[in-house]
């Protein structure tokens, strides 16, 4: 791209780094727009939308005349990462149980992706044909998509129960297994749900949950900052460009492989654990990285519902933070290890935070936290 268009040096040098944040700056915007929608006209249709909204794009940047147009493309593209990250991952949560969502981002997660794109992208070589590929690899999730019912979690929310019963029935026939509706389940009883839809101004409306908001926002900023930012500072990488991707990758791949056996085998690794021992490691590797750099002629390898109003929420947060990650590579123009040490800086104040604020969520159903629970969350953190 840099070489098509011709931002070698200058102000469009800087007009490349601005390409990446303008495809975070649509994530922003997705987050806010995909996550009503998904509330209001449900999870299905909008993600099937969002994401066709994406590979078509997507597809487009591929044969973008001018950096703008391909700004535009990325832009869009952006919005359905966000459709994705908020409202497609939230309709997939609404259909496991507590205990799979380890296995859901063990297996499913940037580091597998990461693997495939840059093995796309060292196949054919030019970035054109690259986006145009990548793109077209969500194709088939557009399939799976029209033969999953809506969720029964979102119809309860509408108090359109028959078609709830509906698509509970559909899961159980996709799962091969027989569908038995709860004896005890009485529609009287179901209508004293709380059907409201929440928005984020109702994450605002008591402490307890204001303050759940703001411990998990915050982790999600700081990890959305730490993660971006050293990805996007990873083409300063020395040796050869393809392998070192390769490496990251799968670097992250084993590392939720690990989380996941670690959760399956030992009770004691809950999940303020999942997120504090991979902080330290990653705090731990790039202060190495750091002092590599800081020695003088060292051979470094761098170069330079209420659920889905928070994840929303979150996904607005961790956007935020995502936008200040493309930056942060040109600052090795100041000095080599500043992103490095922002990184580090960011992800102590995570770890800290997730030391003494974040409630542990193993195995607990997300969806049936009420206002007491929440409370009682809040009280156990304060003792």
């Amino acid at each position: 791209m840099v070489q098509d268009f011709e931002m070698f040096c200058g102000s469009k040098a800087y007009d490349a780094a601005w390409v990446a944040t303008i495809q975070f700056i649509g994530a922003l915007v997705g987050a806010v727009i995909y996550g009503h929608l998904g509330d209001y006209f449900g999870r299905k249709p909008v993600s099937f939308v969002g994401i066709s909204i994406g590979i078509v794009f997507g597809v487009a940047s591929g044969f973008s005349p001018t950096w703008q147009l391909f700004a535009i493309a990325m832009f869009i593209c952006g919005t359905s990462v966000a459709c994705i990250m908020v409202v497609f991952y939230a309709y997939i949560l609404e259909f496991i149980e507590p205990q799979q969502r380890v296995f859901l981002r063990s297996f499913f997660n940037w580091g597998y992706a990461r693997l495939v794109f840059t093995l796309v992208c060292w196949l054919c070589d030019y970035w054109r044909s690259s986006a145009i590929i990548t793109s077209l690899l969500a194709v088939p999730i557009l399939p799976v998509l029209l033969v999953l019912p809506e969720s029964p979690k979102w119809y309860s929310t509408k108090k359109r129960f028959r078609e709830m019963k509906e698509a509970e029935k559909r899961v159980a026939w996709l799962s091969g297994i027989p569908y038995l509706e709860e004896e005890d389940r009485k529609e009287e009883k179901i209508d004293e749900k709380d059907t409201k839809i929440y928005t984020i101004r109702d994450l605002f409306t008591s402490w307890p949950i204001a303050y759940s908001t703001i411990v998990v926002g915050s982790l999600w900023f700081s990890t959305s900052v730490s993660s971006f930012g050293a990805d996007l500072n990873s083409g300063n990488l020395a040796g050869n460009f393809y392998l070192s991707q390769f490496v990251s990758a799968a670097a992250i791949a084993l590392s939720k492989i690990s989380i996941f056996l670690l959760d399956l085998y030992v009770p004691s690794f809950n999940r303020q654990r999942l997120h504090q021992v991979p902080q330290i490691i990653m705090i731990a590797c790039y202060t190495a990285i750091m002092a590599l750099m800081i020695t003088p002629d060292s051979d470094c390898s761098s170069e330079g519902s209420r659920n889905l109003a928070r994840i929303g929420t979150c996904s607005l947060l961790a956007r935020t933070g995502a936008l200040l990650a493309p930056q942060m590579a040109y600052l090795s123009d100041i000095y080599r290890p500043i992103p490095y040490a922002i990184v580090c800086s960011v992800g102590i104040i995570s770890l800290l935070i997730s030391c003494f604020f974040l409630p542990d969520t193993k195995g607990v159903d997300l969806a049936a936290l009420d206002g007491n629970e929440e409370i009682q969350i809040a009280e156990n953190l304060e003792a």
